[in-house]
């Protein structure tokens, strides 16, 4: 017998909802969708590297460019609930993560930039959402955890950002800086997008560490342990083929309804 498939308009109840699996990149939609709003800087140390906001982002990003892949600790709180596990990265956009859910067990999510499964096997359950198909209807770049660590200036609002200051993150110099997001400012409070973001970069562009707040409450604290940088990777880590008997959803046309509804807010 092979794999259940389960139409968008009859998917029956289970552990995972659309928002929770198009956000499983970030662990909540809340960091996918805010992440890039974050950043810009301060002159840089005496080297003059960078004299400007705009310079410091440049060199950041660059050095971030040189990074073709990477392997992360990560830890989340958020919503109540906790999330821990591991993210391997593979450029241009390959993904696969681990992550232990507190309530739900363990989740793989997995994405060779065309396809992405997010895997629940106690339930035996796999969703998937075809990228290629959002990107067409879209046309911005999608949300996802793994090119935000590498790139957190992708979708800056201009004009926001500030330094804060200088601060050791696991014992890794970074510099933390506050920004407002492209998405989720105006929206409304129930809509639970943040306003605000705090993220504290290493010297080589990488994310450590980030809180998104909606006014004074902060909706997740997300830290990142960069394990390895330019791993060996072996293939078959980012696609999936389900086993026989999985029900498979196709949540395609849920992941563009949210997108469009977190533009209008």
């Amino acid at each position: 017998m092979g794999p259940r498939r389960t139409e968008p308009g009859r998917a029956r109840a289970t552990p995972t909802d659309p928002g929770r699996t198009i956000a499983a990149l970030a662990g909540v939609v809340l960091a996918a969708a805010a992440l890039a709003g974050l950043l810009a800087g301060r002159a840089a140390a005496a080297s003059g590297a960078a004299r400007t906001p705009d310079d410091l982002v440049r060199v950041l990003r660059e050095r971030a460019r040189k990074v073709n892949g990477f392997l992360a600790e990560i830890s989340v709180r958020a919503g109540g609930t906790t999330q821990s596990g591991t993210l391997l990265f593979l450029a241009p956009e390959s993904v696969r993560m681990e992550m232990t859910i507190s309530g739900l067990g363990t989740q793989t999510v997995v994405s060779d930039g065309r396809t992405l499964w997010t895997i629940t096997p106690q339930a035996r359950l796999a969703t998937k959402v075809d990228l290629g198909a959002v990107r067409k209807s879209w046309h911005r770049p999608l949300p996802n955890q793994a090119t935000a660590i590498r790139d957190v200036f992708e979708v800056v609002r201009p004009g926001t950002i500030r330094f804060v200051k200088d601060e050791p993150i696991q014992g890794t110099k970074t510099r933390l800086f506050e920004g407002i997001p492209e998405t989720g400012v105006n929206a409304p409070r129930d809509a639970r997008l943040p306003d605000r973001i705090r993220a504290w970069v290493g010297e080589d562009g990488l994310l450590r560490r980030q809180v998104l707040m909606r006014g004074r409450e902060v909706l997740m604290d997300a830290s990142f342990r960069i394990k390895d940088t330019n791993p060996r990777i072996r293939a078959g880590l980012f696609t999936f083929d389900p086993p026989s008997g999985y029900e498979v959803q196709d949540l395609t046309e849920s992941t563009l309804k949210s997108l469009r509804s977190l533009e209008r807010g």
